[in-house]
């Protein structure tokens, strides 16, 4: 399962076969997310959950925001969480969604999920490269 975390909504996406990533859902963040990701995770059967984390060369408080929310929901689901470089998943999933015909709206809504997917697929593709 990964996760595209943002202030508004949050994208998740999963993969069945550990090869594809797929865009799930999104889901608002509002409330107690944490607990609402972590049944996801439990419904979904997920082992590890991937959060796509912004890479920059210096380290802010934002970065921050996003290696908490990580190891809240480490605490709450007793699973692997790995943060990964999210750089580009926003503006590769809408390439995507556009090249597919999406209208603009409705690629709006779905965004971060897509963008969940990207992030997704970047650490399935990086486990695979590095496996013998």
């Amino acid at each position: 399962m990964a996760i595209d975390y943002g202030t508004r909504r949050i994208g998740v996406a999963v993969s069945d076969s550990g090869v594809l990533a797929s865009p799930h859902s999104v889901v608002p963040n509002e409330g107690d997310v944490i607990e609402r990701l972590a049944r996801l995770a439990s419904e979904l059967g997920a082992d590890t959950i991937v959060v796509g984390i912004p890479r920059r060369q210096f380290h802010d408080s934002r970065e921050q925001t996003f290696r908490d929310f990580a190891e809240s929901l480490r605490q709450k689901t007793c699973k692997e969480v790995v943060l990964w470089n999210e750089e580009l998943s926003t503006a590769d999933a809408a390439d995507r969604l556009r090249a597919s015909g999406r209208k603009r709206r409705e690629a709006q809504r779905d965004i971060d999920m897509y963008a969940a997917a990207v992030i997704l697929q970047s650490y399935l593709d990086e486990i695979r490269r590095r496996q013998p």
